[in-house]
């Protein structure tokens, strides 16, 4: 049997879209599709982010409002760069395909898409999903590198430097409030963007909200998932990143990506918007002295997780040991000898736990009051470089992870869950012979989607299943706490535990609670839910239209920042340029299908 040809199948297939692309013929793109194919558009056909499944679907989203005329796509061609060039993928259980990246214009700015094909029954190659996402408007492209030559060289850095500094702090376009990856990777590319930005951060330094978690706090994905905008880790770097290094990676990357940071500054009073001048008002103590400055747009990057959430227990005052949340957790030294109950089962609990067993806690029970997605170390790894392999530049590895619709991931993984409890057996026997009980994500997805959905509920194992399956982390399932007695923590169904201390491992507040406190009801209930998925598949409220003008949520991991920011700085460009409506239409901030 000869094997297919990438290149000729890819190309073949892009032709007939580009020909019922050019002709606005929404029809004859859907027959492109397979039946139950998917197509993710991000700011082209439309000034949203959209995910359709279906031929019949597709075809009247690119109908609705006449959006495929408008969009006037033209000047699609293969992509074959390094990592680009068409080539075979392969589905879980078997099913090859081929994947091809393409570039096009639109009326207004350049785009980028990439196509996964497979056999029809027919025998013929159809999309199983396209993705079209707007990666510049025209005019207004994204910067690389400088010279470092200024004036003819006859100007000092530190000159140019300090009047960019000067310019932005006294008029910035935009204000970004919160310096941790989001913030960070945010302002990095507004600044490559053209987008005058001025970063705040309540703490004293860059890198303090990773500095006050606990101590043997690690990242839970690999380097290459973690990294930062335009910058990579050294060569020798550890895997997974160590909690001060980050902090410290993240202090310095302000620095050398020329970002205006103001550090413990946080807002003063109520920021007010004016609907007419499209401006808000905002009063920021910055070490001690007030500044007052008007930014069109307001960027909400203070952590998808705000303050702590922290229960609260009737005769609390009666118990005479310790209570603390897990952001008051500094470390197993002081515990030793001690009975302590952690309540909660995610990454943090776990790791408390360990770390609590490790510095001679007298016991240690961690209280699992519903279920986990727990997956092992190694399989993490591999499942992660898999998405973001060494040696692949980042932005590539990003694109097409970003070009497979979260709708059809989570379906395909709905698909395999015998084959994701397979590969965790030996690790979730350990877990049950402790009492762990155990789930494969919402709806069986597995623990990937749940990142999205929920971003908690999971933990990524490191050695505490063996200490679960011995004894040594006691669990004990199925019951919320209820009450405290003088030395114990009441459980529902009557269990009492003997405890020292009791640690609440329950996570933390929405941010837009957070944010309640800073802007008021009236602001903050304009605005939709934030993160979670959509019926389409695509993250509410994130990196999209808020609900309220001029004010955006920028939250999530890593990878959300680093990719979405673009899109983020693309609709800021676009309201200023008049391409866009500024006023979203509904409190979800989608289906802004505002003309091109």
């Amino acid at each position: 049997m000869v094997s297919p040809n990438p290149k000729e199948i890819a190309l073949a297939w892009l032709t007939n879209y580009a020909t019922a692309l050019y002709s606005a013929s929404a029809s004859n793109v859907a027959q492109l599709f397979l039946p139950d194919g998917w197509l993710r558009d991000v700011l082209t056909f439309t000034w949203d982010m959209r995910s359709l499944e279906g031929r019949t679907k597709i075809e009247a989203y690119l109908t609705e409002e006449n959006a495929l005329k408008q969009a006037g796509i033209s000047s699609v061609q293969l992509d074959e760069r390094q990592f680009l060039q068409p080539q075979q993928f392969h589905l879980p259980r078997g099913q090859e395909g081929i994947e091809g990246s393409f570039t096009f214009e639109t009326r207004v700015g350049h785009g980028r898409g990439l196509v996964k094909l497979l056999r029809d029954v027919d025998g013929e190659w159809r999309a199983y999903s396209v993705s079209m996402l707007l990666s510049d408007l025209r005019g207004h492209e994204e910067a690389s590198y400088e010279s470092g030559l200024y004036g003819g060289h006859t100007i000092a850095w530190e000159e140019v430097f300090a009047e960019r500094k000067h310019r932005i702090e006294t008029n910035p376009h935009v204000l970004i409030i919160g310096g941790g990856q989001c913030g960070l990777n945010v302002a990095a590319r507004f600044k490559q963007m053209g987008i005058p930005s001025l970063l705040i951060e309540r703490n004293i330094r860059i890198g303090d909200n990773w500095r006050k978690r606990y101590p043997t706090l690690t990242l839970h994905t690999t380097k290459t998932h973690h990294q930062m905008l335009y910058q990579t880790y050294p060569s020798n770097w550890p895997l997974f990143t160590p909690r001060d290094k980050l902090a410290d990676t993240l202090e310095t990357y302000a620095i050398n990506q020329d970002l205006v940071v103001w550090t413990n500054a946080q807002i003063q009073g109520r920021p007010s918007y004016d609907t007419k001048n499209r401006k808000w008002t905002v009063t920021i103590d910055h070490d001690g002295k007030e500044a007052h400055i008007q930014p069109s747009h307001i960027v909400l990057a203070t952590g998808l997780l705000g303050g702590p959430n922290m229960p609260h227990l009737p005769n609390e005052e009666l118990f005479t040991g310790t209570v603390l949340h897990q952001t008051q957790y500094m470390g197993g030294r002081p515990y030793q000898g001690k009975d302590v109950v952690v309540v909660g089962a995610g990454n943090t609990s776990i790791d408390i736990c360990q770390d609590l067993c490790h510095h001679g806690a007298a016991s240690v029970t961690m209280v699992q009051r519903s279920s986990s997605c727990v997956s092992e170390g190694d399989n993490t790894k591999k499942h992660i470089d898999s998405i973001w392999p060494e040696g692949v530049p980042i932005e590539i590895s990003d694109f097409k992870f970003a070009s497979v619709p979260m709708g059809q991931l989570k379906k395909l993984s709905q698909g395999i869950q015998d084959l994701m409890w397979e590969e965790e057996k030996v690790l979730h026997a350990k877990l049950r012979k402790g009492g762990v009980k155990l789930n494969m994500g919402l709806e069986g997805s597995g623990q990937f989607l749940l990142i999205w959905e929920r971003c908690g509920g999971y933990w990524l194992d490191k050695g505490a299943a063996d200490l679960i399956a011995s004894g040594e982390i006691k669990v004990k399932q199925g019951a919320q706490p209820t009450s405290f007695s003088k030395d114990e923590l009441i459980l529902e169904d009557g269990f009492k535990l003997k405890a020292d201390v009791v640690l609440f491992a329950t996570g933390y507040e929405n941010i837009r609670e957070v944010n309640r406190k800073i802007f008021g009801s009236e602001v903050i209930d304009q605005t939709g839910a934030v993160w979670g998925l959509d019926q389409e598949g695509e993250l509410n409220g994130s990196y999209r239209p808020s609900g309220h003008p001029g004010l955006w949520y920028a939250p999530g991991d890593f990878y959300a920042s680093r990719f979405m920011s673009k899109h983020l700085g693309i609709q800021i460009k676009a309201i200023e340029l008049g391409l866009m409506d500024p006023f979203p239409k509904d409190a979800n901030g989608s289906k802004n299908s505002a003309e091109k």
